[in-house]
């Protein structure tokens, strides 16, 4: 039980890293660059769908490029 939990987690961690990770980053590297809002839309939100799905398709895919 715990084993296949914990292979699912691991499974997952570029989903997550991602979401933790690259999202964050993205949108302090756009604050740094002035820019707070993409077609009026704050960066936060568009920055965790993109790195979100990025990460989603690493998990499935198995690779990141």
């Amino acid at each position: 039980m715990l084993s296949k939990l914990l292979t699912g987690f691991l499974g997952a961690l570029p989903f997550f890293f991602g979401l933790a990770f690259l999202a964050p980053l993205a949108v302090q590297v756009l604050a740094i660059l002035d820019i707070t809002t993409v077609v009026g839309i704050d960066t936060w939100p568009i920055a965790l769908a993109v790195f979100g799905a990025w990460g989603g398709l690493a998990t499935w895919k198995g690779r990141w490029i």
